[in-house]
């Protein structure tokens, strides 16, 4: 094909999978949100004086932290049923809220494991280190961002199921494009937020290293 049939063929299908690309970013802020309370209830326990809730806590932490999210994506796709009947009302459970709650078992490890590292350098005292959790969780959206994209193994209309979903309608010269035009998509999106965090992590390592140095000097 020529480069202006390819342009006015990705012109044409943009808002289509523009589309596609919002469910993505629906189904790694629900998940980030899931998980993130999940996990920040886990960091809360594993504070607990008591070791009995401790040792519960830093378990299931690490069961999450172990299990292959594409492998879940298909548990729960079977396991939770499609309506839910609940009075005699059936609720419909939409295949996005499955993969959504399958990425945020990622995310519930990932904010168990570094909410409790902040909590306990917040209550020492240690606030700047603390902080670097804020980074560090939204340069984790970025990678459930990513992984967003398995979802379409379930039915989930994000942009890799609308970009096959294109492909077999103009046929396959358009394939490398195509992709080559959702990749552009994650990256645009992407890029950004991981130079911005960077930038806050330097930042904020500059201020710890700062904050150190009255205390070395003491010692000394």
């Amino acid at each position: 094909m020529q480069p202006r049939e390819i342009i006015e063929a990705l012109y044409v299908w943009t808002p289509y999978l523009a589309v596609g690309f919002l469910w993505n970013i629906a189904v790694s802020l629900a998940a980030m949100a899931v998980g993130t309370t999940l996990g920040g209830v886990l960091a809360w326990l594993r504070l607990s004086p008591r070791a009995s809730v401790v040792r519960i806590s830093v378990t299931l932490t690490a069961l999450t932290r172990n299990v292959p999210t594409f492998v879940f994506l298909f548990y729960l796709a079977f396991l939770i049923p499609t309506e839910i009947q609940i009075e005699g009302t059936y609720l419909v459970v939409p295949v996005w809220i499955k993969a959504s709650l399958a990425l945020a078992v990622a995310v519930v490890g990932f904010v168990s494991d570094n909410l409790f590292d902040a909590l306990k350098n917040w209550r020492g005292g240690n606030h700047v280190a603390a902080l670097m959790f804020i980074p560090n969780w939204t340069a984790y959206l970025v990678i459930i961002l990513m992984a967003s994209s398995t979802a379409s193994v379930i039915g989930v209309s994000e942009l890799v199921s609308r970009c096959n979903t294109v492909i077999a309608s103009v046929g396959s010269d358009l394939m490398l494009w195509i992709y080559l035009y959702a990749m552009l998509w994650f990256f645009a999106c992407s890029f950004p937020v991981q130079l911005l965090m960077r930038r806050v992590r330097t930042s904020m390592g500059r201020r710890l290293a700062a904050s150190r140095q009255p205390v070395l000097s003491q010692t000394v």
